[in-house]
């Protein structure tokens, strides 16, 4: 099938063609007949990367009115950077219409946003939760006229506690609007929203073994915690031509560990929360020009971005949960082409790797970390490899080749010199320090720890779970600030259903166990000793 037979208007099959999109994805063919019916409330299931914003963003531009000055549809996105991008991706398709799309988010000026609804008259709108309210709120944003609204990522929203506000916003529509969710996957809540909100929705579901895209290969490599950074490190020197994302917990997390790898001389940028706006738009424009090969960031951070042929996704750690992992992974192995996830997993948590492998119906490959004289040959050669276009060209110009006047101090030096005993000098030079250090450490596979988690942590049950608003970043804030506890010591959370685990260290056991006043969306936290690992 191709997009012509879908029932869509010349404009938009124009602009398709110009594009270069002939034949429609899975979500799209199946989606877009149903959503131009206009007569019901749609959910589509589908994993990232799949092109679920045409399957929604054409529909809409075949049944809204390009003539109306009011606000037709909403786009609500869990991220500014995703919300930028449903709307560069909506303009790309509307080229040949009258239509206006406006982008609005949280970290952009409120004036030139609340200028621009007023004087452009946008038919969609597309923006993030918290921003979209406060423009609500002021009256500035209103939907009287509006018939849609569209949740994208909506099991995103509700893992960055935004599902109030997405509740709220649903509120301030006509009883007769209709409501389009996508979402990689169906947690409760989002259940019992459907179950409230929608009408009879008609629904189109990717069936589970396609959660994991076959043309990845998935892979994890089991190495303590505290030498994850050295395993990463030694990956990337024997991984050719790396283009990567690579995920992290935190966003201190991101800063050490790219300042790590820039130690190391790879080119690498940060994306993470507490950066403005116009560092992360200036990072992402040097990630896709290529003028840097790794991008450390986490979750919230990368959420919207839009960047091709990328070869591999790292996870620095196992993540949060098996819905993370999805949206992660799926951002390479994209349009055909092959690409590699890479997951670094600490021995205790190796259980969470079997729970991923059930989610997506895929067995990981358990990889196993180059050798130390598989590193040393492999810095040897690139370093090698990086310096062949000065060889050749000094081996072609002979001596018309310049040299700055200082290198009769250098040749002097070493005039006694034999070939070897000149390589010798070069070498060690050059390459010593290094290879002493991979020396110092050793094979990372070789290092074992015991059973369960480490003597200096206790493992605590929590009595809340997802289902009482609890985030991650809720639950590091809180606990952090109640206990006095540092962010970073708060380990291997494992956020369940109705109730979580946490790891702390063993002197902060007594304080968490006596504790009668902690409450987290209101709900009542106890904690325990826990006696299993999940």
């Amino acid at each position: 099938m191709e997009f012509k037979d879908l029932g869509l208007g010349p404009d938009l099959l124009k602009a398709l063609d110009g594009l270069g999109y002939v034949e429609p994805t899975e979500i799209q063919e199946r989606a877009i007949p149903i959503l131009l019916e206009r007569n019901s409330d749609f959910i589509g299931q589908a994993q990232t990367g799949t092109g679920k914003t045409a399957a929604f963003a054409l529909p809409l531009l075949q049944v809204l009115n390009p003539d109306s000055n009011s606000v037709q549809a909403l786009v609500v996105c869990p991220t500014r950077e995703l919300a930028n991008q449903v709307c560069a991706e909506i303009d790309k398709i509307a080229k040949f219409t009258k239509f206006k799309t406006l982008a609005i988010y949280g970290g952009a000026s409120y004036i030139a946003q609340k200028r621009s609804l007023i004087r452009d008259r946008p038919q969609i709108v597309v923006g993030t939760p918290g921003r979209l309210q406060d423009l609500m709120k002021q009256g500035v944003l209103q939907f009287h006229n509006a018939e849609y609204v569209v949740l994208d990522e909506a099991d995103e929203m509700l893992n960055m506690g935004f599902f109030e506000d997405v509740q709220n916003i649903i509120a301030a529509f006509d009883k007769n609007r209709r409501i389009w969710m996508f979402s990689a996957t169906m947690p409760k809540p989002i259940l019992n929203l459907i179950n409230k909100e929608f009408d009879h929705p008609k629904t189109v579901s990717i069936k589970k073994k396609t959660l994991s895209n076959d043309d990845i290969e998935q892979r994890y490599y089991t190495v303590m915690r505290k030498y994850h950074k050295e395993a990463l490190c030694r990956i990337l020197d024997t991984e050719p031509d790396t283009y990567a994302l690579i995920f992290c917990r935190t966003k201190m997390e991101t800063r050490e560990l790219a300042d790590v790898l820039l130690g190391k001389g790879h080119r690498v940028e940060t994306l993470n929360g507490d950066m403005g706006q116009r560092e992360r738009d200036v990072a992402m424009e040097r990630f896709k020009a290529h003028k840097v090969d790794l991008m450390v960031c986490t979750d919230v951070a990368a959420r919207g971005i839009d960047v091709n042929n990328l070869t591999h996704v790292i996870n620095f750690g196992v993540p949060q949960d098996n819905e993370s992992y999805v949206h992660r992974i799926g951002r390479t192995g994209r349009a055909g082409l092959k690409g590699i996830s890479i997951t670094l997993v600490d021995p205790k948590d190796q259980f969470i790797i079997k729970k991923i492998e059930r989610f997506t119906n895929k067995q990981m490959i358990k990889a196993k970390l180059p050798s130390v004289n598989e590193i040393k040959s492999s810095v040897v050669t690139t370093e090698l490899e990086n310096i062949r276009g000065l060889v050749e060209t000094i081996l072609e110009k002979g001596d018309e080749f310049k040299l700055d006047d200082t290198y009769k101090i250098m040749e002097e030096c070493f005039e006694d010199f034999e070939k070897d005993e000149l390589l010798k000098v070069m070498f060690t030079w050059k390459f010593n320090k290094k290879l002493l250090a991979l020396d110092n450490i050793g094979n990372l596979d070789s290092i074992k720890r015991g059973n369960g988690s480490s003597k200096d942590n206790v493992r605590l049950f929590m009595s809340v779970g997802k289902t009482d608003g609890l985030t991650l970043k809720i639950l590091l804030d809180d606990v952090s600030h109640k206990f006095g506890l540092k962010k970073s010591d708060i380990q291997n959370v494992d956020m369940k259903t109705n109730f979580s685990f946490l790891e702390v260290p063993t002197r902060f056991r007594d304080k968490l166990l006596k504790s009668k006043d902690l409450r987290i969306r209101s709900r009542k936290v106890r904690f325990e000793v826990s006696q299993a690992r999940n």
